[in-house]
């Protein structure tokens, strides 16, 4: 009930109200507030009983029930209110008084305060107080509390999957099997076993083992109801690393794959199979051929698994429970770094409780984060955990016992945050800028006045990923997770907990009616691929104040019935053959607490022509936009993500001195370029829009990338554009993706005295020493990607002099090869240094060496790449780098592949391919690229095909 006591005090403070309330309404505001008060710290109380009685849950949930009635209320005050009367009918306790009350009311600025309708409200949080009185609700103190640590967890540093699991003998024979394995027929392999024995990690362990060895691959993930257009969506799109077309049949994305795949050598992943038909499906899409090539999935189910494998079990690996010995190094190293290092008092309780877990790998990690996000640890907790685990039987019993434990352990902030993943499919993955802006946008993060509530909102995921209820699906070099996903039993726990205090409804097509007992607040549809799914009728909508639509465009419901919308997450694709009309978005405009609105997928929309008091977040930036609105005002919008195209040029002209003072709060603008666009508008909109940022007073982050078609296609029009670009003065992040087909004459002049620039991602016709001390005199930078089309004539050298607190760097050259030096002492801090030459490099040189990498302290990684391949590029890469030997080992690609063989590979693919991708090859983050080094050719971004005509945009600062 926090968000509802800040609500009041706002109403309390503001200087409206003080001019339009009487006293007496007063009064009953602050009386109002005390009750809500009393009736919040009597369900804080109830919330930390370990098993509340069946009574005390009803009256929790009736309790959170009225506190959002009386939220929609303050709300109505506080912001603009809607027109429509009708918009609490039957939907809280206090309808007759609030339709009295809209009745009178004329749409203002500011809502004028009922008596009656405060009045009401304090009588039925008064009965809720009886109630709590006649239900003896006080006797819960005496039962037994739950363990909550109100500590910080922050996530291991650095983060790796094995920290998740024991790689053990078994495991290393597997491993190593694949590794040594000369056999270039395709090969399946498939991990067996029961759920929480660590197939997903053992696979990702593989994957990220294996993956630089083949020319293509992808991880798959499939679920329980599997949508397998969706999955060959996700494949081809690994694979190709490009977005396919939305609205593509299913037997084409089936050809596509097939088609790709022919003559090439490819590793994909298949995780988490649960039914033999699901698998023929899917492999109907895999080429035979003599490639090396090597498919492996995970499943449950020993038929599948066989099946799988064509019933050849020498294929299978089946997973056991971890033996003591590599149960307790993992549950210890969880939780004191090592054994030695565990208090001895302490031993042998811990002892028992590890083996209690019985070797599973997440019950061990969950109880082990447990203790460690406890501030003191006790015999008396310990034992109690204990028995605990020991009350149940099976092996899954321990494993949701365990997750429960942990679960009851975490403080009520983080559980509001946890839950709210159930909004999303089970092996969803989840981007984390999406999931934190969502939690802001819903008022989940709790922060004073001054703290940056990102950051807090941030710090909440770092816990939860260090109780291990989250997994990390892609790091970044700064170890900051940048995608995350739920294991299937977490999220089987959080769907279970949030209907049990009905936090959302989460429905999928094939639920015609579902069981309500309170209003529904927050709903997600996943209606995957059905074309004729629909809301059940039971479904109240004017109080849902989240959606989660996933699902066919003809399938969405009628948005405009959502009156209490904060958060509409619009995940939407088309069949094919399907009207391509625009989307009407423009009854948004009636959702007057609407503060996040995304919608994902190639689909055109219509937006509203008016004030949109309350958003926050904008995102459509993988969408079209019919016509951009002339008169949309967003005084409050904080993260823009639009598409570049000829509706928001001609928007902008028309409206250029008002364009900036409509989002003067903006913090975040990322566009998306468009394909279809010509020269002369893209060249127009850039001039334009950057012209407009130049003086922007709160602008912090400059993306600019190409969207979802111009991914798709080829010889895409380029222009030469000339501007003076004059940078925000906040400015943290400017990224000109090279894929965008923009390219700068040079490092701009403003670069070497901003103060707040921190990461820089631009790519540059040429780089001679002048570009450096430009760069050098940037204090600020940690993070500094550089695309150089020519080679400099004269050596690159960088001294000691500047980049004093860069961590990672990565220098690429399209063309030609470079001579670079890095001297003793240069870039301190430096933890990450790639070097790639898309060249191939001649032989003929007089023996120097093109890269000489000097001490240089801070180094963690080096990474060095030449483009193509040749019989003695190995020799090569050895003779022409040189690297001080306290540095660390160069980590350099070579062509030889598992069995020893040579792969397949044509070298216009490969310099047309070499694309930026996750760990899981997610594509969502492309944007981020620079933000996400976590292997050393991980992340490299597309480069378009050389073509004779082609022609860059030359911004010349």
């Amino acid at each position: 009930m926090r968000p509802l006591i800040g609500k009041l005090d706002m109403l309390l403070l503001r200087d409206a109200p003080q001019k339009c309330c009487s006293k007496r309404i007063k009064d009953r505001m602050r009386l109002l507030k005390d009750d809500v008060q009393k009736i919040s710290s009597y369900l804080d109380e109830l919330s930390e009983v370990e098993d509340p009685p069946p009574m005390a849950m009803c009256w929790m949930n009736e309790a959170r029930d009225l506190s959002y009635d009386m939220e929609d209320y303050v709300d109505s005050l506080l912001f603009v209110p809607p027109e429509d009367p009708s918009l609490f009918a039957n939907n809280i306790k206090a309808t007759r008084s609030l339709r009295k009350w809209f009745s009178r009311v004329k749409t203002s600025q500011t809502q004028v305060i009922s008596a009656g309708t405060l009045s009401e409200f304090r009588r039925y949080v008064q009965e809720a107080i009886q109630r709590h009185q006649r239900y003896n609700l006080h006797s819960c103190r005496t039962l037994r509390r739950r363990f909550v640590s109100h500590g910080p967890m922050v996530l291991p540093r650095p983060y790796e999957e094995t920290a998740d699991i024991v790689i053990d003998g078994r495991m290393n024979e597997f491993i190593n099997s694949l590794a040594t394995d000369g056999d270039q027929q395709l090969k399946v392999l498939s991990v067996l076993g029961s759920a929480c024995l660590g197939k997903t990690t053992l696979a990702r362990v593989l994957y990220n083992r294996f993956r630089k060895q083949y020319n293509c691959r992808a991880f798959i993930r499939v679920s329980k109801k599997p949508d397998t257009k969706k999955i060959f969506c996700d494949m081809l799109s690994q694979l190709k690393r490009q977005h396919p077309l939305q609205h593509c049949r299913e037997i084409d994305l089936i050809h596509d794959i097939k088609q790709y795949l022919q003559d090439k050598r490819y590793l994909i992943i298949i995780d988490d199979v649960w039914a033999a038909s699901v698998w023929d499906t899917i492999n109907h899409v895999f080429p035979k051929g003599n490639h090396g090539s090597r498919i492996i999935t995970t499943t449950q189910i020993e038929d599948v698994a066989l099946t799988c494998c064509c019933y050849q079990s020498e294929y299978v690996f089946e997973m056991k429970h971890l033996d003591d010995d590599h149960s307790r190094k993992l549950f210890f190293n969880r939780l004191f770094c090592s054994e030695r290092d565990c208090p001895e008092q302490f031993k042998d309780v811990l002892n028992e409780i590890v083996e209690t877990c019985d070797g599973l790998p997440l019950a061990t990690v969950s109880i082990a984060s447990v203790l460690a996000s406890q501030p003191v640890m006790s015999i008396d907790l310990l034992t109690y955990i204990h028995r605990s685990l020991s009350s149940c039987f099976s092996a899954s019993e321990r494993t949701r016992q365990a997750l429960n434990l942990s679960f009851n352990s975490l403080p009520q902030y983080l559980k509001t945050c946890l839950l709210y993943l159930s909004m999303y499919p089970e092996g969803y993955t989840i981007l984390k800028d999406d999931l934190v802006k969502q939690w802001v946008a819903e008022g989940l993060i709790y922060t004073t006045e001054g703290q940056d509530i990102r950051k807090d909102a941030e710090s909440y995921l770092d816990q939860l990923i260090g109780r291990r209820f989250i997994q990390p699906i892609c790091v970044n070099y700064n170890n900051e997770v940048l995608s995350c996903a739920v294991h299937g039993m977490v999220h089987d726990l959080i769907a279970h907990k949030s209907a049990e205090e009905n936090f959302i409804v989460a429905i999928d097509y094939s639920q015609k009616n579902v069981p309500l007992s309170q209003k529904v607040r927050r709903l997600s549809l996943l209606f995957g691929n059905a074309k004729y799914a629909k809301i059940p009728a039971n479904i109240t909508k004017a109080q849902v104040r989240s959606i989660g639509f996933f699902g066919l465009l003809e399938s969405m419901p009628c948005i405009t019935e959502f009156k209490l919308l904060r958060v509409l997450n619009l995940q939407l694709f088309r069949h094919a053959g399907d009207d391509d009309g625009p989307v009407d978005l423009t009854g948004i405009s009636e959702m007057f607490q609407l503060r996040y609105l995304k919608i994902a997928g190639n689909v055109c929309i219509k937006l509203p022509n008016h004030v949109l008091q309350c958003l926050e977040i904008l995102d459509i930036a993988d969408a079209r936009v019919a016509c951009v609105p002339r008169d949309i005002h967003l005084p409050n919008l904080l993260h823009l993500g639009l598409p570049v195209d000829k509706n928001l040029l001609d928007w902008i002209n028309s409206r250029m001195s008002l364009s900036v003072e409509r989002v003067r709060k903006l913090q975040d603008l990322h566009l998306t370029r468009s394909s279809a666009l010509s020269s002369d508008h893209l060249n127009r909109s850039m001039s334009s829009i950057l012209s407009l940022l130049g003086g922007h007073g709160n602008l912090k982050t400059l993306v600019v990338a190409h969207g979802s078609s111009a991914k798709n296609a080829r010889g895409a029009s380029d222009v030469t554009l000339s501007l003076d670009l004059l940078a925000p003065p906040l400015l943290q992040r400017f990224e000109f993706l090279p894929h965008s087909h923009i390219m700068f004459s040079r490092i701009p002049l403003w670069i070497e005295k901003h103060g707040n620039l921190r990461i820089l991602k631009i790519a540059v016709r040429e780089l001679q020493m002048s570009c450096v001390d430009i760069l050098r005199g940037s204090p600020a930078l940690t993070a500094l990607s550089l695309y150089v089309e020519k080679a400099p004539y004269d050596k690159i050298i960088f001294d000691k002099a500047g980049f004093s607190i860069l961590k990672y760097f990565k220098l690429r050259f399209t063309s030609d090869i470079a001579w670079i030096k890095f001297e003793k002492g240069a870039m301190p801090n430096l933890w990450k240094l790639k070097i790639v030459f898309n060249a191939i490099p001649s032989f003929e040189k007089d023996g120097t060496a093109l890269v000489s990498i000097e001490h240089m302290p801070g180094l963690k990684e080096i990474s060095t790449k030449f483009g193509g391949e040749a019989p003695d590029l190995e020799y090569a890469l050895r003779t022409l780098v040189s690297n001080h030997p306290t540095n660390p080992i160069i980590n350099m690609p070579s062509n030889k592949t598992l069995g020893g063989e040579q792969p397949h590979r044509n070298l216009e693919q490969e310099s047309d391919e070499i694309l930026k991708e996750d760990p899981y090859g997610n594509l969502e983050q492309e944007s981020d690229e620079i933000l996400e080094e976590q292997e050393p050719d991980e992340y490299d971004e597309r480069l378009e095909r050389r073509q004779a005509d082609k022609r860059y945009y030359k911004c010349s600062l």
